[in-house]
């Protein structure tokens, strides 16, 4: 199951970085960096993941036994990075608004061309 996630992570990451590089719409290449970074976010996931783990939560437990639980460190950061990811799409999409506004036009080829 880890490997069908780690390719998975590749895949999306790949989709990512094409709609990224290929694309002239800003909105699109703002998309294809939240592919970019939910890759990411699904790689850390997995590499949280223990077969057969419990939470980390145990209410007396005997003392030098920890037993198989899952490590909560990969996914608070994770969440953390969901929650930076989330306000950097946020900005480049108020950029892509501001340029669209001003230059009436998301091509990023037509507004490269107006610089002076």
């Amino acid at each position: 199951m880890i490997v069908v996630n780690h390719l998975t992570a590749a895949m999306l990451f790949g989709i990512g970085l094409h709609a990224a590089v290929t694309r002239r719409n800003l909105v699109k290449i703002v998309m294809g960096l939240s592919l970019m970074e939910a890759s990411g976010y699904l790689l850390l996931l997995s590499m949280a993941y223990r077969a057969g783990s419990t939470a980390p939560v145990r209410i007396d437990p005997a003392p030098g036994q920890a037993g198989n639980v899952a490590d909560p460190m990969l996914q608070n950061i994770c969440l953390t990075a969901i929650v930076i990811g989330v306000a950097i799409t946020g900005v480049f999409l108020a950029v892509v608004v501001r340029l669209a506004q001003h230059h009436r036009s998301v091509d990023a080829g037509r507004i490269r061309d107006l610089r002076g």
